[in-house]
């Protein structure tokens, strides 16, 4: 047997380091304008050529205060930060990823594949379940929030980038849905966010968003490398899993849907489905936009062309607590969608029941017959009749 077989006779090994990265740094961006009311676009650009930036390690700063007037209790909702937007959009030369409701979108995922560990590494991004960000004394707040957890694609896509990068983020009409008011005196009232609603007035001085990207330096010979390839235009793969959101209100009153959700590509045909659904929780002070309503939900099914998921029927019982095969479901995707055998889940049963997602596994597929199209119906069964201003969300 060769002894470099076995490493405890490797005595005279070389000690090897890994020098390929010279230097790391943070550098700031600010957007073009410092407007940030409501419905305002904050564009932010980032163009450098030579230079290699992990997009997917960078940060969003935004700051701020709340100005409350009236003796009512306020206080921020779990993921806050990320509901001050109705849509964010990544542009690396071409769009890349855009996604609309991120508050909706990063809530879902976050419950489906975050961790306690994680929770508590992104508390300093309004992330902090099971509770909720603080404000500091003075209502002031700031958070420092992961692009990751806006964009997917900076989950998947771990690579440097090099060259013209934008980012856009739509302010949301309004901030009801960062915030819980507990009122005191029926005059309360809340100015809520970066911004006074009310009166539609921007106060400057208590107001920042900046863009914090971490920039790598390469040693001279793979930087070499890399800028041959840019001026030779080699064709860059950015494989990841978009997350997309199609919302429909729901027939009040009635017991069951058939929803013609989208048609799409081949390539874009969806590998999971998550289905959710709120009772008169967005833009409503007093309720809370993180939590999803089971709306006494017995069954759901996926139509993709002509394959049906689940094959058979789910039988839940929300009345009896019997819902068995909903959580079961919420709780094996992590480990599919993320590829690992840990399940470390944060939402338990009893939990789950508030929090409601019906998780549906369509990615093992047969691939020898690729239609060019793909229509997503879904057909929604209940034991009772839909509340009134019920929102389903199928992502």
């Amino acid at each position: 047997m060769s002894t470099n077989q076995r490493p405890m006779f490797n005595v005279f090994r070389k000690v090897n380091f890994d020098d390929s990265i010279e230097k790391i740094e943070w550098r700031t961006y600010y957007p073009y304008t410092r407007s940030f009311r409501n419905n305002d676009i904050i564009e932010i650009v980032i163009n450098q050529s030579t230079l290699f930036d992990a997009t997917y390690d960078s940060q969003l700063l935004v700051s701020g205060k709340i100005i409350k007037t009236g003796d009512g209790d306020v206080s921020f909702v779990n993921n806050a930060p990320v509901f001050m937007f109705s849509s964010v959009k990544y542009m690396y030369l071409v769009e890349m990823e855009l996604v609309q409701d991120p508050g909706i979108v990063s809530t879902v995922r976050g419950y489906l594949c975050y961790t306690s560990e994680d929770s508590k590494h992104l508390a300093i991004s309004g992330w902090n379940f099971p509770n909720s960000p603080k404000l500091n004394p003075d209502r002031t707040f700031t958070f420092l929030i992961p692009l990751r957890h806006f964009f997917n694609i900076f989950n998947d896509y771990r690579t440097v980038i090099c060259g013209m990068q934008t980012l856009h983020f739509t302010r949301a009409n309004n901030d009801a849905n960062c915030f819980i008011v507990k009122e005191k005196t029926p005059t309360s009232t809340v100015r809520a966010c970066l911004i006074e609603p009310y009166k539609r007035r921007l106060t400057r001085d208590i107001q920042n968003v900046e863009l914090k990207i971490k920039r790598i330096y390469p040693e001279s010979g793979i930087k070499e490398k890399l800028l041959e390839g840019v001026a030779a235009n080699n064709s860059i793969i950015m494989p990841y899993m978009q997350w997309d959101v199609q919302v429909k209100t729901l027939a009040a009153g009635a017991i069951s849907d058939a929803w013609a959700v989208k048609t799409t590509s081949h390539v874009e045909s969806p590998r999971y489905v998550i289905v959710c659904f709120q009772v008169e929780k967005l833009d409503k002070l007093k309720k809370d936009p993180t939590y999803f309503d089971h709306i006494n939900i017995t069954n759901i099914k996926l139509s993709l062309n002509a394959e049906s998921f689940p094959t058979e029927r789910m039988r839940l019982n929300f009345d009896n607590n019997d819902y068995n095969e909903a959580h079961f479901r919420y709780t094996e995707f992590q480990s599919s969608y993320l590829n690992c055998s840990e399940k470390r889940l944060i939402l338990d049963y009893d939990v789950f029941n508030e929090r409601t997602l019906f998780v549906i596994d369509c990615s093992r597929r047969d691939e020898n017959e690729r239609p060019s199209t793909v229509d997503v119906r879904l057909e929604i069964e209940a034991a009772q009749g839909f509340p009134e201003n019920t929102r389903a969300y199928c992502i």
